[in-house]
């Protein structure tokens, strides 16, 4: 059973090495930064905008995904995500708060089915189970790395400055996308036509 998990997560790493961008911002984000900010009362609007635009995306773009047009999403998503963070440098009401939960719900609504997609859409049948499970393992270590890593790094800058400047994180992931990710997505696609 061992083999068998490191031998998935050595497939499928290529998928979740963007997962740690998303990380650190489910644990910091929606807490720290609006109390650095004085914004603590629109906490909970916060989620309802995340949601909603979670929701918006997921309805808008599964037709796309569907499709294959991941190129796309991924540079619409990635986008997004790079202003919504470099945005939080310059947070100072609600309403960009709201703003900010909204279009972090589109960014990550879009990229979350799709690289979901991405392992289902290249495994074999019976594997599919254990690709899920590997992908969503990876995404869970990513979770606590990255809120680690975040943590360490935010400490000496502030929570503010530390969010704008995982925007880079996101030009990275775009990098490692087109480079890496792309190709082999593609690759194990054909494989299995």
């Amino acid at each position: 059973m061992v083999k068998t998990l490191f031998g998935q997560v050595k497939q499928y790493k290529k998928v979740s090495m963007l997962t740690p961008l998303f990380t650190a911002l489910e644990v910091f984000m929606e807490v720290l930064i609006p109390k650095e900010k004085g914004l603590s009362n629109v906490i909970p609007y916060f989620y309802i905008f995340l949601v909603a635009g979670m929701l918006i995306s997921k309805f808008s773009t599964q037709k796309m995904i569907d499709a294959g047009k991941h190129k796309i999403l991924v540079v619409i998503s990635l986008v997004v995500l790079f202003i919504t963070m470099g945005s939080y440098f310059f947070m100072a009401t609600a309403v960009h708060l709201l703003a900010a939960g909204f279009l972090l719900g589109i960014g990550y609504g879009i990229l979350q089915p799709l690289f979901q997609s991405f392992v289902t859409g290249t495994t074999p049948g019976p594997k599919r189970g254990t690709a899920n499970a590997t992908y969503l393992l990876s995404y869970d270590i990513g979770i606590g790395i990255g809120s680690f890593v975040m943590g360490m790094f935010q400490e000496s800058i502030g929570l503010s400055a530390g969010f704008a400047v995982t925007a880079a994180a996101y030009v990275i992931g775009g990098i490692i996308y087109a480079a890496y990710v792309d190709r082999y997505y593609l690759k194990l696609q054909q494989k299995q036509q």
